[in-house]
């Protein structure tokens, strides 16, 4: 098996260099590989007979670190929050006070006890790991469940972009004969889009294309905005494809429902104005321009040597929580005020700021 250093290392490459890109998997592919590398990272790491849950602790936080710096938009290569993991772990709170009263311990008669208390904590805190993998693997089909409360008959719906969670609620919702149309915005500049609405199509449900600029005259024909997302923030608000705040100021503006589904692993610990935040990142204007579009006046500069033309390819729009009418969970339907409280039951509030120093 591969060391430690050896499978940070591979995902901080991938991270940096955008390989792991799998279409609209990719936020579901990084969080599974930053949960089984916390995984690898806990198995293999050698527990000192004190100081066990501050060790395993400290060599999480390391790790996320480095992961956040390679991708720093967002929460998908963020680690899961260890404390948090020990707080749901089976006597952990006695294996974590009896850590720090392990120099207590006296005689050779206490080494194999100490050893098989390191044993049992790490067993435990792999197996809630492993709990979080399945409910990474399964929240599509819980989200999916819910989508017959929401979505009645004769509808039409609107959503933005391309979403597998989005794709698998409105397809749920069909499979229990609910007949509705949905307009699928095309999403620009990737028109992820059209992507989706064949999809829908193939599954038998009525789908109409618009395009972005679209969205606000045909908002008012629709009885609820469906989108999925990026990150959501611990205040409620989310970062989405670029185009989604025009959609969900329109769906204000018309009194339309804006709705948000999101797993476990879309949810972030950190607020927009945190300092270590990025809420969006430029993209190559490639995928705005086609092969020679503007060659002729990209170099041109004004008496400054600044150029006359720019073009700017942002990634991503941040809504804010006041836009936003319910959030649609694996374990249910919460208001933007509710997600602090979601947040809280998979990160501690120690591990917030991975910049600090972690302890020795």
């Amino acid at each position: 098996m591969p060391g430690t250093h050896t499978l940070v290392n591979e995902l901080v490459t991938k991270l940096k260099k955008r390989l792991v890109q799998r279409g609209w998997r990719v936020h579901r592919e990084t969080a599974l590989l930053t949960a089984e590398l916390l995984r690898s990272v806990i198995s293999q790491l050698k527990v000192p007979a004190t100081n066990q849950a501050e060790t395993l602790i400290d060599a999480v936080k390391s790790v996320g670190k480095l992961l956040v710096a390679a991708n720093p938009v967002g929460p998908p290569s963020r680690s899961p929050s260890l404390h948090a993991i020990l707080d749901r772990t089976p006597d952990s709170e006695r294996a974590h006070h009896s850590s720090r009263a392990g120099d207590s311990f006296e005689g050779k008669g206490k080494s194999a006890d100490r050893n098989a208390e390191s044993w049992k904590l790490k067993h435990d805190v792999i197996r809630a790991v492993n709990e979080l993998i399945e409910d990474i693997n399964s929240c599509h089909e819980q989200i999916a469940e819910q989508s017959v409360e929401l979505i009645h008959q004769n509808e039409s719906l609107l959503t933005f972009g391309r979403s597998r969670t989005v794709r698998e609620f409105l397809c749920a919702a069909k499979e229990k004969r609910r007949s509705f149309r949905v307009f699928v915005a095309e999403g620009a500049p990737k028109y992820q889009g059209h992507a989706l609405a064949k999809d829908l199509g193939a599954r038998g449900i009525q789908t109409t294309v618009i395009t972005d600029s679209a969205v606000f005259a045909m908002i008012s024909r629709v009885n609820m905005v469906v989108v999925g997302v990026h990150a959501v923030m611990a205040n409620g608000g989310v970062i989405g494809p670029v185009g989604l705040n025009m959609v969900a100021l329109a769906a204000r503006k018309h009194a339309v429902p804006f709705v948000v589904v999101a797993g476990p692993h879309k949810l972030c610990p950190l607020y927009p104005q945190n300092p270590h935040v990025l809420l969006n990142e430029m993209r190559c204007p490639s995928e705005l321009l086609q092969d020679g579009e503007f060659s002729d006046c990209m170099g041109v500069c004004n008496g400054s040597g600044n150029p006359l033309l720019n073009v700017v390819n942002p990634a991503f729009d941040y809504v804010p929580p006041e836009l936003v009418s319910l959030f649609i969970t694996d374990i249910g339907g919460y208001n933007p005020s509710f997600v602090h409280r979601l947040i809280s039951d998979h990160y501690s509030a120690d591990d917030l700021d991975l910049q600090k120093r972690t302890t020795s």
